[in-house]
């Protein structure tokens, strides 16, 4: 299902007012939930519903970054939070487009993301994040997709080349940030705001989830009745990918392998 609540008409692919279900309209967390005609998508993936949910936010928002992005094949993008649900999609859709992938993330996470498809991992919270990334990348990071901000977004347009281009659509490491004017504009520079996507990003990802170009990561599984456990795991950001909250009556559904205790 497109989560999106689409304000505008088929072929306006503007975003400016754009919303989504659970937050635009009720029906986040419920058992069942009427929904537009349009946003339903049939598929024949052979997927359970768990790992099919794991898509159409991270996935699309994702997808909706690097569309912003313009990222090519053979250009490097540097992604920061690369082990969330979002990070963690951008990493296999810039595969799929031919691009290569250096993620940024915390220690302990590097054998995950190395696994699907990074090319290399640098470990944050060294003492200077643009030597680090410039020993790990290699040639000159064309895009930076950022998922964190905060104190490290200065570093992150250092580390861009010129006319690189910056798109966001999240700041886990804080959303207030000081910018630096002149390496934007001496270095000519590109920054996006993102956020969601569009019909056909959707549509596209959907045939890249068919072709099995992009598979789901399905770190955990949460009965509805145990949603604040499933917020205090997210919270603890020690997971690889989604966390997915299921109705409890659908709980034996789910199968024990994703089982969140």
């Amino acid at each position: 299902m497109d989560f999106s609540i689409y304000n505008r008409p088929e072929g306006d692919e503007s975003l400016a007012d754009i919303d989504y279900i659970g937050h635009g309209r009720d029906g986040g967390y419920a058992e069942y939930v009427a929904v537009p005609s349009e946003n339903a998508h049939r598929t024949t993936a052979s997927m359970s519903d768990a790992e099919l949910a794991t898509f159409c936010c991270a996935y699309l928002t994702a997808e909706q970054m690097l569309d912003r992005a313009r990222l090519a094949g053979g250009e490097n993008v540097l992604v920061t939070g690369a082990s969330g649900g979002v990070g963690s999609a951008i990493v296999q859709l810039a595969r799929v487009r031919g691009a290569v992938p250096y993620a940024i993330s915390s220690r302990g996470k590097e054998e995950a993301l190395l696994a699907i498809g990074a090319e290399r991992v640098v470990v944050r919270g060294g003492d200077d994040l643009v030597r680090d990334v410039e020993a790990a990348v290699d040639g000159p990071v064309d895009v930076v997709a950022d998922l964190v901000a905060g104190p490290m977004f200065n570093d992150l347009l250092r580390i861009l080349r010129p006319e690189g281009r910056y798109t966001t659509a999240g700041a886990i490491g804080g959303a207030v940030v000081q910018l630096d004017l002149r390496t934007m504009y001496l270095k000519q520079l590109e920054l996006h705001g993102s956020s969601q996507g569009t019909r056909t990003a959707f549509r596209r990802l959907l045939g890249r989830i068919e072709s099995g170009a992009v598979r789901p990561l399905l770190h955990g599984t949460y009965r509805l009745s145990d949603i604040h456990a499933a917020q205090r795991a997210f919270v603890g950001k020690t997971h690889i990918g989604n966390l997915v909250v299921v109705p409890d009556r659908h709980w034996a559904d789910v199968g024990a392998p994703h089982a969140a205790a």
